[in-house]
């Protein structure tokens, strides 16, 4: 086989394989979603431990989960949102988490729950708003992805058991992912794991 030839072949080659690390990123980011896993944790915390109970359970899962999803069905939908692309999501996706953090802070406080379930209400709160903050005034884009799966994991690590630990380790392929497609820096994704983990640490024993 000619050289001419085997060159095409090795660059469709490579191609399809930065492809597929592409394909596999997305479905990590995906799947690593913070309303997706603020969803599993604040179903655990409830089915195990009998967190957030009544209808208060239904008000964190609407506050923690569905508010901060809404933006990406709602720029994949509207033509003229989804053409801005993810500047525009993400924007959208910070505003509304703080919309709904502070709408579950505010009903906790109001329906006088407390301890932990403060803590976790108050500790998505603070992070939002550092991530909103560091966003919009300083230009520097913690991660959200980031701080949205460390936090539970720490929460669940010092509630439930702490075999939860573990799932730290779920924070590499999201670290991995993020830097393949430039969504963010090291320094990003390393700040956004750290606050709502330094939070909780703060927040638990002061509250609970």
């Amino acid at each position: 086989m000619h050289a001419n030839t085997i060159l095409p072949l090795q660059h469709m080659k490579n191609d399809s394989h930065a492809a597929w690390q592409t394909i596999i990123s997305f479905i990590v980011r995906f799947v690593a979603l913070p309303p997706l896993v603020a969803l599993c944790a604040i179903g655990i915390l409830h089915h195990r431990l009998g967190y957030f109970p009544g209808e208060s359970y239904g008000v964190t899962l609407m506050c923690l989960s569905l508010l901060p999803f809404l933006p990406y069905p709602i720029t994949w939908l509207i033509p003229s949102l989804r053409h801005r692309g993810r500047f525009i999501q993400r924007g959208m996706a910070v505003v509304f988490s703080v919309i709904g953090y502070v709408t579950g802070t505010a009903y906790c406080l109001l329906k006088g729950l407390h301890g932990i379930e403060l803590a976790i209400l108050l500790s998505y709160l603070f992070s939002g708003l550092i991530i909103a903050l560091l966003s919009f005034l300083c230009h520097f884009k913690c991660s959200g992805h980031a701080s949205g799966l460390a936090g539970p994991i720490t929460l669940l690590g010092m509630q439930v058991s702490p075999v939860f630990f573990l799932g730290y380790a779920l924070l590499i392929p999201v670290f991995i992912s993020s830097l393949r497609l430039k969504r963010h820096t090291r320094e990003e994704l390393m700040a956004g794991a750290l606050t709502p983990s330094l939070l909780l640490l703060l927040l638990v024993p002061l509250l609970g």
